[in-house]
């Protein structure tokens, strides 16, 4: 992930990589590529897609959380993202960090915070912020970081095939602890 380009996306990635250990794209957890060819399928019968899976973490009803201008325009980004196998809208039995609504998710929102900006708990779904348990995360990130971070993918040049392990870097984050509960994006040179 280059955290330089897509500063709040990866501060997103490093909260949710803290505190969902074990699960797909934290610590020794890998993720698994969802590539264009999985056998699963959706209710028309076609190739399954994150397209699939983001329109259950993330559906066109789902409200951003009220995000700065400053930012750019706000979108919904889910994690692990919609292009793996444990995305939570990924419907397999072997998933078991699927769920039925991205309101099931861990509810986040990047805002400005000081000189930069900052990752802060959605609470009009859930009063009291994260709790760690929950399967998934879904965030209001700007369109610009969450549509770009993974649109370089190497999928095709990594030969990567339906759910192939891979694990994501956040480098800009990497010098964090994680028992930190709050940690400044640094520029990697």
């Amino acid at each position: 992930m280059d955290t330089n380009k897509y500063p709040a996306t990866g501060a997103y990635y490093w909260f949710m990589q803290q505190r969902m250990i074990g699960k797909p794209g934290t610590g020794d957890a890998p993720m698994h590529y969802l590539g264009p060819d999985t056998t699963k399928t959706n209710a028309n019968g076609d190739k399954w897609t994150s397209d699939d899976s983001r329109d259950i973490v993330c559906p066109d009803a789902w409200k951003e959380h009220p995000f700065d201008a400053s930012m750019g325009s706000p979108s919904c980004d889910e994690f692990a993202m919609a292009s793996t196998h444990g995305s939570g809208g990924y419907p397999d039995a072997s998933n078991k960090y699927q769920v039925s609504s991205g309101d099931k998710c861990a509810q986040l929102y990047a805002n400005p915070s000081g000189s930069s900006f900052g990752l802060f708990a959605d609470t009009r779904k859930d009063k009291n912020g994260p709790s760690n348990a929950e399967k998934c995360g879904r965030a209001t990130i700007p369109r610009a970081q969450n549509t770009e971070a993974f649109k370089e993918f190497p999928a095709p040049a990594w030969r990567l095939l339906d759910n192939d392990a891979f694990y994501l870097s956040n480098p800009g984050f990497e010098h964090c602890t994680t028992t930190s509960s709050t940690c400044a994006w640094k520029k990697i040179s």
